[in-house]
């Protein structure tokens, strides 16, 4: 999320010193169905799982949770790369690793406090190096880190106090949205059930022009049946019972509308319309997000939302007055309303496209080098920066009056 030189909407460019490069606030990514956009953000939400879990979560001798790419079957066990470029602490850091089925091939952390690169460790298989300025028990953590976990994560459990605030960063600063928003979520329960933030969430709720008066939050206890159906499902699937835990407590939110005489009524997630719950379940991460910083990635930002809604969430993120914090939102949509020059800066938009194995490039608009004045959303639908579907409407034709012959003849 580098910015250019363009000048487009130069409130979507956050000065960052560390880097020496501006960042930006929001990145969109489009592209044809099954075309790999999830996968982009899937494969960042892979990397902040492994930090945060292999070594407390992955059992020793489990085979790394990675997928690997099948449409290659003879490169399967190929190992898959990872890396990252951030800034903590006014700090730029980049952090690769690179895992097999099996275990950790090599993992490296350096930082840029300067124009140099200085390091931090560097591990190839289970052999580890450690820069001079890196201080702490390296050594004896190296030893505790197992061949399917990595450094880091292993680093953190241990406290290691210099690596701490980059596990951090991998840990909370980064936020996934993806799936159904239905039965809302953490986040957004967490608000409600703080009196100082609640306002701001029906605030929200109430421009979004739902109907809704307010929101209710109880919480309750969890039924006995309830415990001892996780407890069985634990027994029955012991390799994932540590995933198999019954909630601490009951959430119900109920939602007030108001009615014509004043008094208001209140209505279960079930009497809801799915853009309602949509909308619900995303306020949470986008408030926290835009109170902490850090990043959100929402997988199919537009999902039961009106165009109007998702359009509104992407200008808080590029409003510096309404994002003081420099919070980013990265996104895949199938919504072309966005693609606007008032909405998203040219450097601002991706685009996914398979090649002919089905493998997944990522590529931006900026590559096509379009004008500032052109039109983006039609460019976009007419393929002229690719990522879109080849549909064959001759062969829809032709399968479609196939089948009405068949039911015709009574067959």
């Amino acid at each position: 999320m580098v910015a250019s030189s363009l000048k487009d909407i130069e409130s979507a460019a956050i000065e960052v010193p560390a880097a020496k490069v501006g960042a930006l606030r929001v990145a969109a990514i489009y592209g044809a169905n099954a075309s790999g956009k999830s996968n982009v953000l899937r494969a960042l939400q892979f990397v902040c799982s492994a930090v945060e879990n292999s070594q407390v979560r992955w059992k020793p001798q489990q085979r790394i949770p990675r997928h690997s790419f099948k449409m290659r079957p003879a490169r399967s066990e190929e190992p898959t790369s990872f890396r990252v470029d951030f800034v903590v602490g006014g700090t730029r850091y980049e952090y690769k690793f690179a895992v097999g089925s099996e275990s950790v091939v090599e993992e490296s952390l350096h930082s840029y406090p300067e124009a140099r690169a200085r390091l931090i460790f560097r591990r190839s298989g289970d052999t580890f190096s450690f820069g001079k300025f890196t201080t702490g028990p390296n050594q004896l953590i190296a030893s505790l880190t197992r061949p399917n976990s990595l450094f880091l994560s292993a680093a953190a459990q241990n406290n290691h106090e210099m690596l701490l605030p980059v596990y951090q960063w991998f840990a909370d600063a980064l936020r996934f949205v993806s799936g159904p928003r239905d039965e809302g979520n953490g986040d957004t329960f967490a608000i409600c059930a703080d009196a100082s933030r609640k306002p701001l969430l029906e605030r929200l709720l109430a421009a979004a022009d739902f109907g809704l008066a307010g929101v209710d939050f109880k919480e309750r206890e969890v039924p006995e049946e309830s415990k001892c159906f996780f407890s069985a499902a634990a027994t029955a699937l012991p390799d994932t019972a540590e995933n198999i835990q019954p909630p601490e407590r009951i959430i119900d939110v109920t939602f007030l509308h108001q009615c014509e005489n004043g008094e208001s009524v209140r209505f279960s997630p079930l009497d809801e319309s799915s853009g309602t719950l949509a909308y619900f379940g995303l306020l949470g991460p986008v408030i926290e997000t835009l109170e902490q910083g850090g990043v959100l990635c929402v997988d199919e930002l537009e999902r039961s939302l009106h165009p109007l809604l998702a359009l509104e969430i992407v200008r808080i993120f590029n409003d510096k007055q309404r994002n003081p914090n420099g919070a980013q939102l990265i996104f895949n949509t199938h919504d072309t309303n966005l693609l606007d020059a008032d909405v998203l800066r040219r450097d601002q938009v991706w685009f996914t496209e398979k090649d002919r194995c089905g493998a997944t490039h990522l590529y931006p608009l900026t590559d096509f080098k379009p004008r500032r004045e052109e039109n983006l959303e039609r460019g976009y639908l007419q393929g002229r920066y690719g990522a879109v579907p080849f549909l064959r409407r001759d062969d829809f034709d032709v399968a479609v009056l196939a089948h009405a012959d068949y039911v015709a003849d009574g067959k």
